[in-house]
């Protein structure tokens, strides 16, 4: 089990920041990696295409993608986008 912990706005200036700290996690795929985003205030489009490529990434490698922690308004862009459905969120 892996544990990334994604904090601040995830926008277009910190999106390779947060890209490296998922890569850290590439040699666990096919464990179960969680995104802690408890300290995350903020995800832009970009954001979620990360995140969606690290969900089939992991799937891929028969692992699983635990994403936890959303504030309120970042969890609002997740249902509004149908991400919800795609993800095994946790609070």
């Amino acid at each position: 089990m892996k544990t990334v912990y994604i904090d601040g706005p995830l926008d277009a200036v910190h999106l390779d920041e947060v890209k490296e700290k998922i890569a850290e996690a590439n040699p666990h795929l096919g464990d179960v990696i969680t995104l802690d985003c408890t300290d995350m205030s903020y995800i832009c489009s970009s954001g979620l295409r990360v995140f969606l490529q690290m969900h089939k990434d992991v799937t891929a490698a028969g692992g699983k993608l635990i994403i936890k922690g959303l504030q309120p308004l970042v969890k609002n862009v997740f249902n509004m986008t149908g991400f919800s459905n795609v993800f095994n969120l946790e609070d």
